[in-house]
């Protein structure tokens, strides 16, 4: 059946101004391909009804023989009806070897920032049409991963913050755009490697696709709109999770006992939701894992790696995503503490030993009062250590876990020991409590534990 042109260019405009594209300046990134030349000619034949200013960005990205050629082409086109072009030249030097597709969409989208910025252009307008739709489609759902990647291509999003991409064309399908094309007589180039079955968008383009139109010719207008439902779905799940988030946050962390309280639907999603707003993407099995683990109630402590960066974590009520501990700690350290001298520890800390009458204690100092000044050492703990207490010694690895102290802070805390092995004190934590009072006449030193430095 001959396409009707009239009705594809109504379609076209009305597509347009749902997308609010009228009375707007944009860019319109153009490939000389069959697609990108088509909307370039519909929107130069719809510009006046719409009052809107074209602007036209292109890449030669030096891919293909024919690149010079395409690069002719469209100067000569835009200059014929005065329409400003912005051009980048991709130097052979600067390909990789290696990932060029993912390589070209980086310097494509960073251009067309450059672009966007420099002339005060809110929009992007590209030509996917829905058979990119369904192929994106396939692609993702043979890939497998998070739901919310099914959405495929959407109509208008967010590009770099600042701007939006705007996709009109994927009401139309590929075959409707050539026969516009032909029908109009619009010069296009095709790009050869779209004809190699090397790469499986072109597979799927090919084969599959066509059979499926085959089995239903509405195939791509289901795509499109299953794709819009999902999306809408989506999105009112979303605002529903971020508002639960929001009362689950504490700073940079999330409340663990509030967490669980969760039903294990709403578990899922929170999870999902509070990686997508952390910038990660995982594995479904690392999701699994994660939930697993966070329903443990064996193990109040536990991580697992996301990546090479991140682990997610949970230590008693607080669960979240930090960056690896790159820190090693020497557990063999050993410092011996001298009478009258601080030494200092990490954050600003500092300990010291010092005659009761030579120093001058400041809010929220922490003191140890004892008999003599010698073999005091500070030190990390070691396997067996125990606590010196009143009732007889107190494992330290007991006490830790009666403070809920996280693993990660129980290998950085310092212990004060004498002659190395008797613990005294673990600071921050717990101390002994055979200590005597400073003013009893057999004391004459004390450990002070000084948080912060004195301001000079």
């Amino acid at each position: 059946m001959k396409l009707n042109v009239k009705k594809f260019e109504n379609q076209l405009l009305q597509r347009l101004r749902d997308l609010k594209i009228s009375n707007k300046k944009v860019l319109l990134a153009v490939s000389t391909g069959v697609d990108s030349m088509v909307l370039l000619s519909g929107m130069l034949k719809l510009s006046k009804v719409l009052d809107v200013e074209i602007n036209v960005a292109y890449i030669d990205h030096q891919l293909r023989e024919q690149s010079k050629e395409e690069t002719k082409f469209i100067k000569e086109f835009c200059f014929a009806r005065n329409i400003p072009l912005y051009v980048y030249r991709w130097e052979k030097e600067e390909h990789p070897v290696q990932s060029i597709e993912a390589a070209a969409r980086e310097v494509r989208y960073n251009f067309f920032e450059k672009v966007l910025k420099e002339n005060n252009i809110e929009y992007l307008v590209t030509a996917h049409h829905g058979d990119d739709q369904a192929e994106t489609f396939l692609m993702k759902l043979i890939r497998g991963g998070n739901i919310q990647q099914l959405q495929a291509i959407q109509s208008v999003r967010i590009f770099r913050e600042d701007y939006q991409i705007v996709r009109p064309m994927l009401i139309f399908n590929k075959k409707e755009i050539y026969d516009y094309a032909k029908q109009l007589g619009i010069k296009y180039y095709e790009d050869e490697t779209n004809k190699s079955d090397d790469y499986q968008r072109n597979r799927l383009r090919h084969h599959i696709i066509p059979v499926l139109k085959a089995e239903n010719p509405e195939f791509l207008k289901h795509v499109l709109g299953y794709t819009q439902q999902l999306t809408n779905n989506l999105q009112t799940i979303q605002e529903v999770a971020d508002v639960k988030l929001n009362k689950i946050s504490k700073e940079e962390t999330l409340d663990y006992d509030k967490f669980v309280k969760e039903s294990p639907l709403w578990q899922r999603i929170l999870l999902e939701r509070y990686l997508e707003v952390k910038g990660l993407e995982i594995k479904e099995t690392q999701v699994q894992q994660i939930l697993a683990m966070l329903n443990d109630e064996k193990k109040p402590q536990a991580k697992i790696d996301l990546n090479e960066k991140f682990e997610f974590y949970h230590e008693y009520l607080e669960m979240g995503i930090r960056i690896k501990n790159s820190i090693s700690f020497n557990l063999e350290e050993n410092f011996e503490l001298k009478l009258n001298q601080w030494h200092s520890l990490e954050e600003g800390k500092k300990i010291g030993l010092f005659k009761i009458n030579e120093i001058e204690l400041m809010p929220g100092d922490e003191i140890l009062a004892v008999e003599d000044n010698v073999n005091w050492v500070i030190r990390h703990r070691q396997p067996g250590d125990s606590l010196k207490m009143s009732f007889g010694n107190q494992k330290i690895k007991k006490v830790f876990i009666d403070k809920k102290i996280p693993s990660e802070q129980r290998n950085k805390s310092w212990l004060i020991t004498k002659n190395k092995n008797e613990v005294y004190w673990i600071l921050e934590t717990k101390k002994t409590d055979l200590s005597l009072a400073p003013q009893n006449a057999k004391i004459h030193y004390i450990l002070v534990f000084r948080k912060k430095q004195e301001r000079g």
